[in-house]
């Protein structure tokens, strides 16, 4: 057992021995008691840790300048994740400059991609269609979707030796 373990057995099998002859009146109260005692603790000990966040912010102990820990680890990914949506909306902006390359108005250029970014997280999706304000025929894109599998994995329907 872990010392916690051993701590919490001992005020236990003391607390036991306490309230074997007590009739169930005793009982009530003296649990009633234990609350407030709990109480009182759980008061105190909020009391303590914020005189202790006071006095640390007053000694202006600045964690930014120790060395590198394990929190840094968040702060960069937070930065490389900012980096990935910069790329992904650059690749954006290039689809938007080859699409007004090719002679598209700029106006349906925007339109397709809003349309082509609000799209790509439809599940259901299956085709894009972009009806241009001059032209006769709408423009069509069709979107392939990874095949689901027809039935999903269940453990029950293994069978073993036979």
């Amino acid at each position: 057992m872990t010392p916690q373990e051993e701590l919490f057995s001992k005020f236990y099998n003391q607390e036991k021995i306490l309230i074997k002859d007590m009739d169930t009146v005793q009982l009530r109260e003296h649990r009633e008691q234990l609350s407030t005692i709990a109480f009182e603790a759980k008061a105190r000990l909020v009391a303590s840790d914020d005189e202790s966040r006071e006095r640390k912010a007053k000694n202006g102990n600045k964690d930014w300048t120790l060395s590198p820990t394990e929190a840094d680890v968040n702060v960069t990914d937070a930065i490389n994740a900012v980096k990935i949506r910069s790329a992904r909306m650059s690749k954006m902006d290039k689809l938007k400059q080859q699409l007004l390359t090719a002679g598209i108005e700029e106006a349906l250029a925007n339109e397709m991609v809003a349309n082509l970014e609000r799209k790509a997280t439809d599940q259901s999706a299956k085709t894009i269609t972009f009806k241009p304000a001059k032209g006769p025929k709408p423009i069509v894109i069709s979107i392939s979707q990874p095949a689901e599998p027809a039935e999903p994995f269940n453990p029950a329907n293994l069978k073993f030796g036979g």
